[in-house]
């Protein structure tokens, strides 16, 4: 691997209109690698900031920014990333080893990601504590002690970085860890709002901007509070209003509106109090309630993958390559029907399912009026292609791959912004469902039921 060096410059400059503008300039060393791009992506809202062709005979960029913001570095092509914080007036060196970067001597981005790796990697430790014994207080007791053991880090850095950094970072090491434990109280104990395992909302901060950087903390404390006032959440108003009453910052506010309505969305299942309220009518009238958002790109984007992917809608006419790098059209397969497997090889649960997913596509290897389509989102293709090559030696069913396909138009034209996904698409092309259950008997007896009726 050769190793290279980019020099990242964020400076301010005056607009032609008098108006002071905030740009970051990025300057590439003269380099021989095999990437062509570099891309600056805001993390949470998947913006990009800038990209830059590494292989240019021009090596001096700029881009505009508004202001202090968590992205990720990625090279075009790759899974990898690398969390750095941008901001008007900061300099930064990346080093980059292959289709890895990282900063130089930035203490606060080295922090920011030991803050988001330790947090998963807390997760993967106690695992066992987490899922199998039945003692929240003592899952809340680890994470309480990693919250504390990365404070006191933070603190020793104080001398290293700016303020607006440490705030930054003190809010990402809250909102991390609290992140995991709404998730294990909400989804995995499914515990009511008035459990007392949710009583640490009480120390979480609403009023700060920094939760832009992770606003997921700031909506699940919103809910609790909510639910335990109430019993039940009427409609999708009811909640933009507790956000409206509760968030004084009147960015924030815009923010945390549109990504809630974004993020129901997508990820109805960590929304179970909600997701009955986002039908086809009420998305379309919180569009409506919402068009003068700021924000508004965020839920537009969402609510067009949402109408895509609806049962009944004509699925969307995809295109993607085989293993042997031949070319596959969706529309091939029209007069069939069609079960999709949307997968990569970095997940762990698609993963963990893929073994029943190759259970069901063998055992309908022979019939021709079905077919089942494991559609990896995969940016490495070597390694998908050795993973396949190696768990599915028999060839059943059929291997697609999309590089970067959650980012791509199929994953806004199917909804994909979580893995794994599956549908079923009748033989006229019309989409039966876009949220069907995992790989099970279940899965099974909707697929013949579909048959049956051929």
């Amino acid at each position: 691997m050769r190793t290279f060096v980019l020099v990242l410059f964020v400076g301010i400059f005056i607009t032609s209109c008098s108006q002071p503008s905030q740009v970051f300039d990025i300057t590439v060393p003269e380099i021989n690698t095999e990437y062509d791009s570099l891309f600056f992506q805001e993390l949470i809202t998947g913006k990009v900031l800038g990209k830059v062709p590494i292989n240019s005979s021009e090596k001096s960029f700029s881009f505009p920014i508004e202001g202090q913001l968590l992205a990720s570095i990625q090279v075009k092509g790759s899974d990898k990333s690398y969390l750095t914080i941008l901001g008007p007036g900061v300099s930064k060196i990346l080093i980059a080893s292959g289709d890895f970067f990282v900063t130089e001597e930035s203490p606060a981005d080295s922090m920011v990601n030991v803050i988001w790796h330790s947090t998963n990697e807390m997760f993967s430790h106690y695992a066992g504590l987490i899922f199998r014994v039945g003692d929240p207080e003592s899952v809340k007791e680890k994470f309480d002690s990693l919250i504390e053991a990365r404070d006191k880090v933070i603190k020793q850095l104080e001398p290293r970085i700016s303020d607006s950094e440490k705030a930054l970072l003190k809010y990402q090491n809250q909102a991390r860890a609290y992140n995991f434990l709404m998730y294990y109280g909400r989804i995995v104990k499914e515990y009511e709002a008035q459990d007392p395992y949710f009583d640490f909302i009480k120390k979480i901060n609403s009023s700060e901007s920094e939760a832009k950087s992770l606003p997921d903390m700031i909506l699940f404390k919103y809910e609790i509070e909510l639910l335990r006032e109430q019993d039940s959440i009427q409609n999708i108003q009811t909640f933009l209003r507790e956000i409206e009453k509760k968030t004084e910052n009147l960015d924030l506010k815009n923010f945390l509106k549109a990504y809630y309505i974004k993020s129901v969305i997508e990820h109805p299942s960590y929304w179970r109090p909600h997701e009955q309220l986002f039908t086809s009518d009420k998305i379309t009238a919180a569009l409506e309630g919402e068009k003068s958002n700021p924000y508004s790109f965020l839920i537009n984007r969402a609510s067009d993958s949402f109408f895509s992917s609806m049962a009944g809608v004509e699925a969307f006419n995809f295109k993607a390559k085989k293993s042997d790098n031949s070319d596959f059209d969706l529309s091939d397969l029209k007069g069939k029907v069609i079960l999709i497997d949307a997968w990569a090889t970095w997940c762990g649960p698609c993963v963990k399912h893929r073994p029943n997913i190759l259970d069901i596509a063998a055992k309908y290897q022979n019939d021709p009026r079905i077919a089942v389509l494991m559609v990896s989102v995969d940016s490495e293709l070597d390694r998908w292609k050795n993973f396949v090559s190696r768990t599915n030696p028999q060839n059943f069913g059929i291997e697609v791959n999309i590089p970067s396909g959650i980012n791509d138009i199929f994953g806004d034209k199917y909804l994909v912004k979580a893995i794994p996904k599956y549908f079923l698409i009748d033989p006229k092309g019309i989409i039966i469902s876009s949220d069907m259950p995992e790989p099970s008997l279940g899965m099974e007896t909707m697929i013949e039921y579909e048959l049956e009726k051929m």
